[in-house]
């Protein structure tokens, strides 16, 4: 058993059961393993797989051979301790800015929960992190309202 903070064993991804039965895997055999401290970039050209092996890491995807640990824990879902900004900023196009970063603590536990009694308190912190990333006065404008750099760092606040 390995130690390391990310550990990637003989790790396998087809995207569904059609492409399983083919063999036809989006990535085949990861074998990684990265302490905690240490920093590693993933590089390659479109289409090789930097964004399957993010999805992986982050539990969005499950592998469909191997095993995935982060922390020592196995990875069965998305996990709370990571978050990942796609190419594509994917905001809800009737939510307003603030609202846009605000949907995760509307959908994701332990936040959910208690969502409606702090969500004046998480709007606060909403608003003062879409100040530090240079949006103050953008936090009522919906998505097409803004550049699309604008659209980046709202994704990266959610």
């Amino acid at each position: 058993m390995s130690n390391a903070f990310v550990d990637f064993q003989n790790v396998w991804l087809a995207y569904n059961e059609e492409l399983l039965a083919q063999k036809n895997y989006a990535v085949e055999d990861i074998n990684l393993s990265v302490n905690q401290g240490e920093f590693v970039a993933i590089v390659g050209p479109s289409w090789c797989g930097k964004s399957t092996f993010m999805k992986l890491a982050t539990g969005l995807r499950i592998p469909s051979r191997g095993s995935i640990r982060i922390g020592g824990e196995p990875v069965t879902g998305p996990l709370k301790i990571s978050g990942m900004a796609f190419q594509a900023p994917s905001l809800l196009p009737w939510r307003t800015t603030v609202d846009n970063v605000l949907l995760p603590l509307e959908i994701v536990e332990p936040y959910r929960s208690n969502f409606k009694a702090k969500r004046a308190e998480y709007e606060d912190r909403a608003r003062k992190l879409l100040q530090k990333v240079g949006l103050a006065g953008y936090e009522d404008k919906f998505p097409w309202q803004l550049s699309g750099g604008m659209q980046q760092r709202v994704s990266i606040c959610r």
